[in-house]
């Protein structure tokens, strides 16, 4: 299994990809939504690539972190990550996180933020983001935002994340960019 950028010649095999792993649309459509986005940062959207055809996807991109006394910081969200139906519990989604990961850390992100199952993500280090003073600006179950400091981290990171237009395709307020 290889784990590199997605191409643009890829983009809708990626797109189908969402869909049928989350049976509709709405994620399809924020991935596309933020790769037309100032937001959108190629060399983290990432495929797993088994015999020569993506069959997994992961996407980081920059939302805003804004702390009480007003000012936004830029940190990183994962959203989605899909694999094809054919290829789950394969590795691929395993083998995106920590690609991605790695890719962040070389970048020098301060940390990344996810909203997502609280049973997956803990094993690459995602604590529940209310632990380091970091709030989604919807409702979620409790456990079901996390947050992975990376070595640049410092705790002047908190607040509550805001989102661009982009997530406004699966329901989250839009209030940054």
């Amino acid at each position: 299994m290889e784990i590199r950028p997605e191409r643009a010649d890829e983009y809708a095999l990626v797109e189908q990809i969402h869909t049928l792993a989350f049976g509709g649309e709405q994620e399809a459509r924020v991935v596309a939504w933020v790769r037309r986005s100032p937001f959108y940062i190629p060399e983290l959207s990432l495929v797993a690539v088994v015999e020569g055809r993506p069959v997994g996807h992961i996407l980081f991109s920059e939302v805003g972190l804004q702390d009480e006394s007003g000012p936004v910081r830029k940190v990183v969200v994962l959203a989605p990550l899909a694999v094809h139906p054919g290829f789950q519990n394969l590795g691929a989604g395993k083998h995106l996180v920590q690609a991605g990961l790695a890719r962040l850390e070389a970048l020098g992100a301060p940390l990344v933020l996810v909203r997502g199952h609280a049973h997956y993500y803990p094993r690459f280090g995602f604590v529940p983001s209310e632990q380091l003073g970091i709030r989604p600006p919807f409702a979620v179950a409790p456990g079901e935002y996390m947050a992975r400091p990376l070595s640049a981290y410092t705790p002047q990171y908190k607040g509550v994340v805001r989102y661009p237009a982009a997530f406004a395709a699966v329901g989250y307020p839009v209030e940054y960019g």
